[in-house]
């Protein structure tokens, strides 16, 4: 983290994963999710039948979510990182199959649908 940022500033937020973004006029919803912990309490309770839970959301502009897809290729292209994302899927963590064109592709879960509702430009 860049020293000019100030790390006290916000309050750090747990979530599970993003289950949907939506494009809208130029701006990406990135809406994060967590386990309901009212239903993790009940007796019996299967994990793999909970209910999401919006957490919160994070609205950005696009070219800020651009730069971030940009900060996450880096991470991902990390010798140290692709060796731990190989460790979880061996222990099962993460999944590894391939995408819709056919290349692998690592994720622990395949999240929501893109919703994108932005009118494009008249040419």
């Amino acid at each position: 983290m860049s020293k000019d940022l100030q790390a006290d500033t916000a309050p750090d937020i747990y979530v599970e994963t993003v289950s949907s973004i939506n494009f809208n006029n130029g701006v990406v919803r990135l809406f994060m999710v967590d386990q309901n912990p009212s239903e993790l309490m009940e007796k019996d309770a299967d994990p793999s039948k909970l209910t999401p839970r919006l957490k919160q959301q994070v609205i950005m502009p696009l070219p800020g979510f651009i730069y971030m897809l940009s900060v996450i290729r880096g991470l991902m292209e990390d010798p140290k990182m692709q060796g731990i994302v190989e460790k979880y899927v061996e222990l099962g963590l993460l999944n590894k199959g391939p995408d819709e064109s056919g290349a692998e592709q690592t994720g622990a879960q395949k999240t929501g649908p893109v919703q994108t509702d932005a009118v494009e430009a008249a040419e």
